[in-house]
């Protein structure tokens, strides 16, 4: 799992003006100011941007043109946050967040962007929980990097590179979702440095925030977070939770992800297990098959030397040798297909993240 260690905010600080002249002085109003894009004549082509993914059975490919003044734009945007008066913390975090993603001069960029999502989900007649993972893995899937000392990026600038940090894609994954309806908002881990999604859910709801957690860095399944992330940080925090949008349409399927996360936990615990029982079992059919090669050497010696009186002797020893580790390596067998049973319900999830309905009707059928 991936990890950045910051994200956005540069505060100007708390000012107060003082007129000496008059004799009193006052505090400025309380306010947060955010840059905004502001697009410049550019007679440039727009940027046609194509990202192929795996999606359910299919590989999904979104082409989308994005207005190349629009991007130009907002890539030189100076992107502080300046603070004047007493303005909270949460306050001016959750409107430098909001206004990265409502800027207005990228409505025609998320309005393309749906309308490919919205084609998808029509031909392939997806579910409201389909469609929203649909969008989900396309903002996945886009290349994860890790430069925690730029500024967080506007959408239309993570859309055109095609690649972002938790915080970049988690903000173009909130913008669409809040688009198309949903309820949902931005995680913020601050001890971390690190940002996910939240989106409203029936079920598997994180912590105390109201969200299942939706991470953004890679594929992974709504409402199960990572076990750890880049470097073998945990998130223990409680996060910031900063809403975007108005939606309220829900995610309904939680307890199916929470069922395949807890088979697949399941899982990996039984292939440790299992691995750490055949290893002792392993040694001693190893030790049992050598003091049988041994035997059957010496009583082949005593036929070859015409003693058969004495290979006669240890034919009763021999079977109950053999006897024996037959009936060992019958468990050490039984054992080894439990556990690749066991591996192969891991390999598949860890391995169909992009496919939660046919992920959990696998391993339905399949789990031991």
């Amino acid at each position: 799992m991936t990890r950045t260690d910051r994200f956005l905010i540069v505060v100007v600080a708390t000012l107060m003006v003082i007129a000496m002249a008059a004799g009193y002085f006052y505090a400025t109003r309380p306010q947060v100011v955010v840059s905004h894009i502001v697009v410049g004549t550019d007679d440039s082509p727009p940027i046609t941007t194509t990202h192929t993914f795996p999606f359910e059975n299919n590989q999904i490919t979104i082409t989308v043109p994005v207005d190349a003044a629009v991007y130009d734009a907002a890539k030189s945007t100076d992107k502080t946050v300046s603070v004047y008066g007493n303005v909270t913390e949460n306050v001016w975090v959750t409107d430098s967040y909001q206004e990265l993603i409502n800027d207005p001069t990228q409505d025609q960029m998320f309005t393309n962007l749906i309308a490919q999502f919205r084609k998808i989900r029509d031909e392939k007649g997806l579910t409201s929980d389909e469609y929203l993972e649909l969008m989900a893995t396309y903002t996945q899937s886009l290349t994860y990097e890790n430069n925690p000392e730029t500024p967080t990026k506007y959408p239309v600038e993570t859309v055109v590179e095609g690649n972002g940090n938790c915080g970049d894609k988690s903000v173009l994954l909130a913008g669409l979702l809040s688009r198309e309806g949903y309820k949902v908002s931005l995680l913020l881990f601050t001890p971390e440095a690190h940002m996910a999604v939240g989106v409203g859910s029936t079920d598997s709801l994180y912590k105390d925030t109201g969200y299942a957690y939706l991470e953004s860095t890679n594929l992974s399944y709504v409402g199960v977070p990572p076990d750890e992330l880049e470097g073998g940080i945990r998130l223990t925090s409680e996060p910031m939770v900063i809403p975007v949008g108005n939606g309220t349409t829900l995610y309904t399927r939680g307890a199916e992800t929470a069922y395949i996360y807890n088979e697949e936990t399941l899982s990996e615990q039984k292939v440790t297990a299992i691995n750490a029982q055949l290893a002792p079992i392993a040694s001693d059919l190893t030790a049992k098959q050598n003091q049988i090669s041994q035997l059957e050497s010496r009583m082949e010696s005593l036929r070859s030397s015409g003693n058969i009186g004495g290979y006669n002797a240890l034919v009763s020893s021999q079977n109950a040798q053999v006897s024996a580790y037959n009936a060992e390596l019958s468990t050490y067998q039984r054992e080894v297909a439990q556990g690749n049973a066991y591996a192969e319900v891991y390999n598949y999830v860890i391995t169909h993240v992009y496919d939660r309905k046919g992920t959990y009707s696998w391993v339905k059928a399949n789990m031991p």
